[in-house]
């Protein structure tokens, strides 16, 4: 992933997670990502500051990489387990009968998926 990619997905994820938005294993994942980022600039950078500036903790967090590429490949997988769960939350359903679904990048089956052209009697 490219190192500006890596860290404005970075800062999106600190963000959210300083603001709790939502619940679940969304909410951990982003919480994993302002741990492992306040012990990394613990004393040199507070992340409540992303709020105000995120571009100073991009550029923190650009600098940081550049110079630790261990710390670059740690945050890179943790950025990519977020996006990959963000990917997965996305089911809805909201039609009058409550057959039809919307099942964004769910890796498992969601019951009435698969009802096709089935007739019932």
């Amino acid at each position: 992933m490219d190192l500006s990619v890596l860290a404005l997905q970075a800062v999106n994820i600190v963000l959210y997670a300083l603001d709790k938005a939502t619940g679940g294993a969304l909410e951990k994942a982003g919480a994993d990502v302002l741990d492992f980022l306040k012990a990394r600039f613990q004393g040199r950078f507070q992340l409540e500051k992303a709020k105000q500036e995120p571009k100073l903790l991009e550029a923190a967090l650009v600098s940081e990489a550049e110079s630790d590429k261990t710390f670059q490949e740690d945050l890179e997988r943790l950025v990519t387990q977020y996006q990959q769960i963000q990917n997965t939350s996305n089911v809805s359903q909201n039609t009058q009968s409550g057959v039809n679904l919307n099942v964004n990048n769910n890796p498992g089956t969601v019951i009435g998926q698969q009802i096709g052209q089935q007739l019932f009697r």
